[in-house]
């Protein structure tokens, strides 16, 4: 029985060097894909915490001027009060078109690069039907931090639809 529990804990603990290791090694570029699909997936379970751990405390939103707590409070109310009628869960999903995806990373002092990609927002009709919602491109700036990569300014512009509120 120890052998077992021993051998269990032995593979939890190369899953965690390898995963480590892994994460360590990987390019600028993947790490900042990796960072926004994290945010995307982060608005789909309607968690805040991974969008906002992505966000540099300096954020801002060229056209909107919104702060990294005006996005907080954004977020708070669409995850509140948007619910589907029928299924009582959060009606919208989001993720970044892989063919419109680009990263320029820029190293010097201070590790910066450049993203850009379009969001793609659909909306359930409760019954695992998803209509577009608003697609945007977004171009964002960004900086490697003590905490990994943040994007530190965006500029958004509508391409379909209609901005979530």
């Amino acid at each position: 029985m120890k052998r077992i529990l021993l051998a269990l804990l032995a593979l939890v603990a190369l899953y965690f060097v390898v995963r480590g290791l892994v994460h360590a090694l990987a390019s600028d570029d993947t790490k900042i894909r990796w960072l926004l699909e994290d945010m995307t997936e982060g608005f789909d379970d309607t968690r805040m915490n991974p969008i906002l751990s992505g966000l540099a405390q300096e954020f801002v939103d060229e056209g909107s001027g919104a702060r990294k707590d005006d996005v907080r409070a954004g977020l708070a109310r669409l995850f509140l009060q948007s619910k589907d009628p029928k299924t009582k869960k959060f009606p919208f999903r989001a993720r970044i078109v892989p063919e419109a995806f680009t990263v320029s990373v820029h190293t010097s002092e201070t590790n910066t690069a450049e993203a850009d990609f379009v969001l793609d927002c659909e909306q359930s009709d409760g019954e695992e039907v998803w209509n577009p919602a608003w697609k945007a491109q977004v171009r964002a700036e960004l900086a490697e931090q003590p905490g990994g990569w943040k994007l530190v300014r965006t500029r958004i512009d509508t391409l379909e639809g209609k901005r979530l509120r």
